[in-house]
């Protein structure tokens, strides 16, 4: 026996200094932690489950302790720990003393989201804006087209919803997904050479998305980002802090207004109970999420709370949803850090990621407004479409990808390098 423990030993040790070896190593870390981003982006399109993304984000986490970017993350953010402090603090104090549906898996799912701001941080470094906007556009598109392919083979009606792959596998979310590589493919527009054409791939992969996010049917998302495009391309231009949360707030107006407003649009337009007219509810679970805040307005009902209805089980709205499950002072903080967002924005040099920015946050706005009651929830498409783009935003300082051998999504040839 002593021969096989010493042999065991030392093979561990081997692989300890193996690999500490191989993290020290600039580009072999930076290769991983590209690797780690494309994989994570690639099952989020493609894979139902959630066990690879979520073992990419915990790995690309630890790479971002090594390399410095977790320590220049805390340095240069320290409001957005100041934030999740907060939420912490809030979830334990509710697993304490509040109430019924809190459970330490809420505050777990928390931690996966602070290791994500970790692992966007680590890809910042190893990626450019560039890069990470053409994987998300790619990837978007091929899960579309995948998508499209296997609802018309599926041998059922070719206008019931689609369905999409990936982590969403429910229309709404996977429209979520799809509407953020349109952004990205939007966002990669500015790096296009004055005066060239639009590049035959781009063209393919905004057609192929534009209509897998229309068979979808799904209205809320589909609205949002169109309202997200051409507000962002407004304020792209001349956003401060203050018009960019005016935007926020709108996109969330309107689209919780189409919601109350329903009877009414469905009487003027709808003939039928067809996919695209049929009934929301949303009216009637807002009346009782607003029972629930008055029942519980300081700590909120825990985030596993459910109404008993099978067919519509949570408040189907960003703020509201934070404000029930949280409490109004969970949702103040939480504008908070929508604020120091905004101001991180306007005070964003790059133009395509102030763009893609702006886009993703105003569509997650109008997301809200009628779906994503949780945006602290455990890992599903709104860490693409909400925190991948914030986080982005965040750690775009402290970048070092070289520009040399960079993508850019113009020309004649496609993804071209410059």
């Amino acid at each position: 026996m002593p021969l096989p423990m010493f042999s065991i030993f030392s093979w561990s040790t081997y692989a300890v200094v193996w690999l500490r070896k191989q993290l020290s190593d600039q580009s072999w870390s930076t290769f991983a932690s590209a690797a780690a981003f494309i994989i994570f982006i690639a099952s989020t399109f493609f894979i139902p489950g959630h066990a690879v993304p979520v073992i990419m984000i915990i790995l690309t986490a630890l790479m971002a302790f090594h390399s410095g970017a977790a320590a220049e993350t805390f340095r240069k953010n320290t409001w957005l720990w100041g934030c999740w402090a907060f939420f912490g603090a809030w979830m334990i104090l509710g697993i304490a003393v509040a109430g019924p549906e809190y459970k330490i898996s809420d505050f777990f799912n928390l931690v996966l989201l602070v290791a994500f701001s970790l692992s966007v941080a680590q890809v910042s470094r190893a990626l450019s804006t560039r890069q990470i906007l053409s994987i998300l556009a790619i990837a978007g598109g091929a899960s579309a087209f995948a998508s499209l392919v296997l609802h018309i083979v599926s041998g059922g009606d070719f206008f019931d919803r689609l369905e999409p792959l990936g982590r969403g596998r429910n229309p709404i979310p996977g429209a979520g997904g799809f509407a953020i590589a349109l952004i990205a493919l939007a966002a990669l527009w500015f790096e296009r050479i004055p005066g060239r054409r639009p590049a035959p791939l781009g063209i393919a992969l905004t057609a192929t998305l534009l209509l897998a996010l229309a068979c979808t049917q799904s209205r809320a998302p589909t609205i949002s980002l169109g309202l997200a495009l051409l507000l962002a391309l407004w304020l792209n231009k001349r956003g401060g802090t203050a018009a960019i949360l005016a935007a926020c707030g709108g996109a969330w107006l309107m689209i919780a207004g189409l919601g109350i407003l329903e009877p009414t649009i469905k009487a003027l337009i709808c003939g039928s109970d067809a996919d695209w007219c049929r009934p929301a509810y949303r009216s009637e679970i807002w009346g009782w999420v607003r029972d629930q805040i008055a029942l519980h307005p300081m700590l909120g009902t825990g985030p596993s709370f459910r109404f008993q209805k099978v067919w519509m089980s949570h408040p189907h709205n960003g703020l509201f949803g934070i404000a029930m499950y949280y409490g109004l002072p969970a949702l103040a903080a939480f504008w908070i850090m929508i604020g120091f967002q905004a101001r991180a924005l306007a005070r964003q040099s790059n133009r395509s990621l102030r763009f893609f920015g702006l886009a993703s946050l105003i569509f997650s706005f109008g997301y809200m407004g009628t779906d994503l009651p949780n945006p602290f929830a455990f890992f599903h498409m709104h860490y693409l479409f909400l925190w991948l783009p914030f986080f982005l935003v965040l750690a775009s300082g402290q970048a070092t990808a070289q520009d040399g051998g960079e993508i850019a999504f113009s020309g004649s040839d496609g993804f071209r390098r410059i």
